[in-house]
């Protein structure tokens, strides 16, 4: 109240001088990240404060005919008409203004998913998008051709921001098209001025925000660095290749395992502390093991006799967690003989760009038939745009799909064939691109036709010096809900196979014991039996591979650790004649909510055979 009182007191001065206080106290790290001076501060807070959008006095939109070579222009006297923002206020811009920074809106803002749909279904938005982008449209109702290209042009003009809290549904990347001012801010190597994005956390309403890098007279042109902050020069030839084409003739497409350095790297970003050697205790037979976990799947589900829940941690024999375990040496010293459900740098397979790393020990370079061509989009862009261009000039199948490096179910994942649009989710989250598998083997869903479908597969790391890996024999399997073809690639229902997590669509649930009936009736000559051995044979090769050298660059051979991964699959026709199994990926943690419903003894079996070396007699394969 008394607080209410004195504001009451003050001057609509003081009150912004306060406003802006908060305002700063909010932002200040976002605006000196992105740059921005702090004596723009005081306007930028103005403008946004009273929504002045005060550019047009300053700047407009210049049409001028690209210059082109002589001989170009005798074969094509009618040169492209393109834009530029040029400045046309008579005193020009000064950098030393504090008013010279302005607010650009944004036409159009959405999530790639939901991109077909919006276009389609909010009047007024594709037109708006087709004259911006330069595609030809009149009419009332759009062709599908007309959408498709805008879906095509849009990664031209896109640019993106993400969310640092929330759901991680609500921290997928945003990407957002800004008005016909800002979208015609051409490239230059030496910028006259800066754009970023910024979001004003009170309001919730993102803008773009754009200042001088100099003083610019009338008639100069405003531009922007498309590649900024990229230094490498060859990075920025591919960053810009949206827009300058480029063959990349140097480059080579070859791609090896990556140095020590990089695995180095991981190791100081994630953290992790690794154990102290450790002696295996010697355990009576008939030992109870104390069981602490946060995950209810476990402790609703973990009923065998020789395991004892209890919610003291300080007394477990088993740890459980949920959540990535970091300081593994402190374990180590104190409580030397607590077993975990983790091992140290076993992100080297759960995380999709150090999959494909290790990966390439199998073979010493190229990738194992196993694991679909990967690149890594951070550290090996140039070689996947070797690799495209190549495929492209050959007439090959250039479908991929950009997947973040450690999220799951689907999110922030893309399917596309074209190449600006995959080199430009390299500004956002990190992700490697895979080769899509355009030639999958189908299973007949008699309500829909052919579909895609994967396998889920539950492994159990036992050891890992000796390695002992085991596979479950009940596996799971996930179904598109359409008929599968190579177009719609934004088509959730026809080119993912997860729906767990998606509302108000099928879930089609097939038991493994139905399924194999079912396949070897579609396909009589390849038994499920010979199928599985293909598989498991991928996964001992992939755990060789992981366990052969030491931690950072290997899993770490922790006596005390034993886990659970789920490792995704499909199939792929292999010149049509056989089945080639391909690894999408290894969850850490898995979600066993389906293995619980469907199989109650699901986590006494894991159990059994992680801590009880018991596996005789129950449903396992020893891969290793």
């Amino acid at each position: 109240k008394e607080n209410q009182n004195a504001r009451a007191g003050m001057s609509s001065e003081e009150d912004e001088e306060e406003q802006f206080r908060a305002f700063v106290a909010l932002h200040a790290a976002a605006l000196s990240s992105s740059g921005v001076p702090r004596v723009l501060w005081s306007s930028l807070f103005h403008k946004i404060t009273h929504e002045v959008f005060d550019a047009g006095e300053v700047f407009g939109i210049l049409q001028f005919r690209e210059e082109e070579e002589e001989t170009e222009k005798k074969s094509n006297p009618a040169a492209d008409v393109r834009c530029k923002v040029v400045v046309t206020r008579e005193s020009g811009l000064q950098v030393s203004d504090p008013n010279s920074i302005f607010l650009v809106d944004h036409a159009w803002t959405y999530r790639v998913e939901h991109a077909r749909q919006q276009l389609e279904q909010i009047p007024g938005l594709l037109p708006r998008m087709a004259s911006l982008m330069g595609v030809d449209f009149h009419g009332e109702v759009p062709p599908p051709e007309i959408v498709e290209s805008i879906l095509e042009r849009m990664w031209k003009y896109n640019q993106t921001y993400q969310l640092s809290h929330g759901s991680a549904e609500e921290k997928v990347p945003v990407w957002y098209i800004m008005d016909e001012f800002g979208s015609q801010v051409q490239h230059s190597d030496r910028p006259s001025c800066a754009m970023f994005p910024f979001f004003h956390i009170p309001s919730q309403v993102a803008y773009t925000i754009l200042w001088p890098l100099q003083d610019l007279q009338e008639g100069d042109e405003v531009t922007r660095d498309f590649s900024y902050g990229e230094t490498d020069p060859l990075l920025r030839r591919c960053r810009l290749l949206p827009w300058k084409p480029d063959a990349l003739e140097e480059v080579s497409n070859a791609v090896t395992e990556p140095a020590d350095s990089y695995y180095e790297a991981i190791a100081l970003e994630n953290k992790e502390r690794l154990p102290v050697e450790v002696q295996p205790p010697s355990l009576p037979t008939d030992k109870i093991f104390k069981v602490f976990s946060e995950l209810s799947q476990v402790t609703n589900n973990l009923t065998h006799p020789r395991f004892l829940l209890t919610d003291e941690e300080g007394e477990a024999d088993i740890l459980w967690s949920y959540n990535h375990i970091k300081d593994f040496r402190k374990l180590s010293e104190e409580r030397p003989h607590v077993l975990l459900n983790q091992f140290p740098c076993e992100s080297l397979v759960t995380v999709k760009d150090c999959l494909a790393s290790v990966a390439r020990r199998v073979r010493g370079g190229p990738l194992p038939d196993w694991l679909p061509e990967t690149f890594n989009l951070q550290t090996e862009l140039p070689q996947f745009i070797k690799y495209f261009q190549q495929r492209q000039r050959r007439g090959e199948d250039n479908h991929w799909i950009c997947k973040p490096w450690n999220l799951a179910r689907g999110l922030d994942t893309h399917i596309t064939n074209n190449l600006d649009y995959i080199i430009r989710q390299r500004e956002s989250t990190p992700k490697v691109v895979c080769k899509y598998i355009d030639d999958p083997v189908l299973f007949h869903r008699e309500e829909v036709g052919l579909v895609k479908f994967d396998v889920r597969y539950m492994l159990m790391l036992r050891s890992v010096q000796p390695l002992r890996l085991y596979a479950y024999h009940v596996f799971w399997l996930r179904f598109a809900n359409k008929a599968f073809s190579l177009d719609h690639l934004d088509d959730y229902q026809k080119h993912f196979t997860v729906m767990n997590y998606t509302e108000g669509v099928e879930l089609k649930q097939v038991h493994f014991d139905d399924f194999i009936p079912m396949f070897e009736r579609q396909y009589p000559q390849h038994p499920w039996k010979e199928v599985e051995a293909q598989l498991f044979a991928a996964f001992r090769e992939l755990f060789q591979a992981a366990s052969s050298r030491p931690p950072p660059f290997g899993i770490c051979p922790y006596s005390s650790s034993r886990a659970i991964y789920a490792a995704d699959v499909m199939l792929k026709w292999n010149r049509g004649l056989s089945m080639q199994p391909q690894i999408l990926e290894l969850n850490f943690s898995p979600d066993c909510a389906r293995a619980c419903l469907y199989h109650p003894d699901f986590y006494n079996h894991m159990f059994q055979a992680l801590f009880l070396d018991e596996p005789d007699g129950l449903p396992l394969t020893r891969i290793v």
